[in-house]
């Protein structure tokens, strides 16, 4: 509802609020490699789905069915230069259990999830091991995250140091972003 579902004042729906956070992290993960291509898709079909009962979730109090221009869900396979990829699904709206949620990484010499919970997978003695780290939060601590984000930019400004995610990348991840939506729109493969 509100400014989230009005596209003119959000710029997009979940691809812009949370796919961004997403990409931005893997691809940060990742090394940023360069990106190749993009294709993808952006679906509006379910709206706010205000008329659901029993799950307050969809409700919301200034929501206008007319001003939902952002869609439900988006999807998209981003491709890099190095070989690697990037495959992205988030909505607001979608017929999912709750928490669906999942940001996971696969490489050559092992792999992880960082959310719903931590966990590393890898290799050892011929032998697959999953690797549970003994760590204050399971799951991606938000509250905790933000609060690192403001204390770097406080020690940036402090020290004339340049953080860790510059201009740069900001404008490579609305390159990324826009890329899906043209994409989307076109119905090809965009190239970067």
């Amino acid at each position: 509802g509100g400014w989230f579902a009005d596209k003119e004042r959000s710029g997009g729906g979940p691809l812009i609020d949370i796919g961004v956070h997403a990409i931005d992290l893997c691809w940060y993960m990742m090394g940023k490699p360069k990106v190749k291509s993009v294709s993808g898709n952006v679906y509006h079909k379910l709206g706010n789905r205000s008329h659901v009962k029993n799950y307050s979730f969809y409700k919301a109090a200034d929501y206008d069915a007319s001003k939902n221009t952002v869609e439900d869900m988006a999807n998209a396979l981003i491709r890099f230069e190095n070989g690697a990829s990037l495959l992205v699904d988030v909505s607001f709206s979608l017929h999912a259990k709750q928490d669906e949620a999942a940001i996971k990484l696969f490489g050559t010499n092992g792999g992880f999830e960082i959310d719903p919970a931590l966990v590393i997978v890898t290799e050892k003695n011929d032998t697959i091991l999953n690797i549970e780290p003994q760590v204050d939060h399971k799951g991606f601590n938000f509250a905790a995250a933000f609060q690192n984000e403001i204390n770097h930019f406080i020690e940036n400004i402090k020290n004339g140091t340049v953080p860790i995610a510059t201009v740069d990348d900001g404008v490579e991840m609305m390159k990324i972003l826009n890329g899906i939506y043209e994409s989307s729109e076109k119905g090809v493969e965009i190239q970067l």
